[in-house]
C-alpha cells in the first residue's frame, strides 16, 4: 500500500500538478495576503496536506499524522481522510486506520467513487488480520455505571463487544453513583489478539463526611476588671451621749437665782397687797380708832407684810447662793441663763409684779 498518488488527488479529481501549483501560489503569496486578510481554512488545510505528504515520503509518520488530522478537521476531504488512514496504518495505530478507512469507504460509496471504495475495503480487510481488540465485561452491573477508555465514556451497548484498539497502554475505568471508582491500565500488543478486561463489582463509596466547620474564633480577650469595691462601711453609730451631769456650780446658780427670783416676785406681790390693804384700813378708821371689822383686815395686812418680808429674805439668800455658783463655775463653761424679768400688772382690786427667768 502506498500513499495516494496523482491518480487519486486529495481535494478533487483535478491533476496533482494543478493542485501543487495552487499550493505553491498560496505559499508564495502568503506574505502579501497576510496584510490584507488571514488565510482561509481551506488554504491552511491544503498547506498542511502538502507538508504531511512530504513527511510521509520520509517515513516521519509521527509528524505527518497530526498535520493530516488537522487538515481534515479544517477542510474535510475524502483524499485527506485516505491519506490519514494510510499514515496511521504505517504508524502502527491499526484501530485508528481501520476506523478511518471504514469512514472513507462510506464517503466514496456515497460520492460514487467505486475505485476509492474498493481500495478502502481492501485496507479494512488487511487491518482486521493484524488489529488487536479489547472486550470490556462488567461482572456486577449497577444502575448508572459508566465505563470509559482513555477518559472517553463508552456506550453501554459496547460492553461485551470486541473493540478495535490501537496498540499501546490504555486506561480503563468504571464508576457509578455511591461506588468507588475502579480503574486498570491495559497494554495492547501490536498484533491480532483479543484481550478480555473484566470489571469487578464496584465497592461502596465511604459515606460523605459533612463539610468541615470553620473553627469558631476564640472570644475577644477582655482585660480583667478590678473586683468591685464594697461600699464604704457606715461610720459606727455611737450611742447617744449621756447628758453631762450637771456640775455643782450650775446647780447652785440655777437654784439660787431661781429662789431669788421667786422670792422677789412673791415679796413684791404680797408687799403690794399689804400696801393696798393698809390704805383700805386707813380709809375706814377714824382717828386711829377702828371697828371690829377693820380688826380682821389689820390681821390680814400684817400677815401679808410678814410673807412679803420672808419672801424678800429668801430672795436675798437665793442671790447669795447664785453668786456663789457663779464664782465656782469654770471660766470655759457657758453661763446659765439667770436673767430675771419683772413685769408690773394692775387688776380690779389688785396690783403687783409678774416675773420670769
Amino acid at each position: 500500500m502506498t500513499l495516494l498518488s496523482s491518480s487519486q488527488p486529495r481535494r478533487s479529481e483535478a491533476p496533482r500538478g494543478l493542485v501543487c501549483a495552487v499550493a505553491f501560489s498560496l505559499v508564495a503569496l502568503a506574505p502579501l495576503a497576510a496584510s490584507a486578510q488571514a488565510p482561509s481554512p481551506e488554504a491552511v488545510a491544503e498547506a498542511l496536506f502538502e507538508q504531511a505528504r512530504d513527511l510521509v515520503k520520509q517515513e516521519r509518520y509521527a509528524e505527518a499524522c497530526p498535520k493530516l488530522a488537522e487538515s481534515q478537521r479544517l477542510d474535510p476531504k475524502l483524499g485527506t481522510l485516505l491519506n490519514l488512514a494510510y499514515c496511521h496504518d504505517k504508524q502502527g495505530k491499526f484501530a485508528s486506520a481501520w476506523a478511518e478507512y471504514t469512514s472513507a469507504a462510506a464517503v466514496a460509496r456515497r460520492e460514487g467513487q467505486k475505485e476509492r471504495e474498493d481500495f478502502s475495503r481492501e485496507q479494512i480487510a488487511a487491518l482486521e488480520q493484524k488489529m488487536p481488540r479489547v472486550v470490556l465485561q462488567v461482572n456486577a452491573p449497577v444502575a448508572g455505571i459508566v465505563v470509559s477508555v482513555d477518559n472517553e465514556a463508552m456506550a453501554g451497548a459496547v460492553l461485551g463487544t470486541p473493540l478495535p484498539m490501537d496498540p499501546g497502554k490504555h486506561h480503563i475505568a468504571a464508576t457509578a453513583p455511591g461506588k468507588k471508582t475502579w480503574s486498570q491500565d491495559v497494554d495492547v500488543p501490536p498484533q491480532r489478539t483479543e484481550i478480555l478486561v473484566t470489571i469487578p463489582a464496584l465497592e461502596p463509596a465511604p459515606a460523605a463526611l459533612p463539610p468541615a466547620l470553620e473553627p469558631i474564633p476564640p472570644p475577644a480577650r477582655v482585660p480583667p476588671q478590678a473586683a468591685p469595691q464594697p461600699p464604704p462601711a457606715p461610720p459606727p453609730q455611737l450611742p447617744p451621749a449621756a447628758a453631762a451631769p450637771t456640775s455643782t456650780p450650775t446647780i447652785l446658780m440655777g437654784t439660787g437665782f431661781g429662789v431669788a427670783g421667786l422670792g422677789a416676785i412673791v415679796g413684791v406681790i404680797t408687799g403690794s397687797m399689804t400696801l393696798s390693804k393698809v390704805s383700805e384700813i386707813k380709809s375706814n378708821c377714824m382717828q386711829n380708832v377702828c371697828g371690829t371689822g377693820e380688826q380682821g383686815d389689820i390681821g390680814t395686812a400684817n400677815t401679808l407684810a410678814n410673807v412679803s418680808n420672808v419672801s424678800f429674805a429668801f430672795a436675798g439668800a437665793g442671790l447669795v447662793v447664785g453668786f456663789v455658783g457663779v464664782a465656782l463655775r469654770p471660766s470655759s463653761a457657758p453661763a446659765p441663763r439667770t436673767g430675771l424679768t419683772v413685769t408690773p400688772f394692775v387688776g380690779p382690786g389688785v396690783a403687783g409684779l409678774r416675773g420670769s427667768f
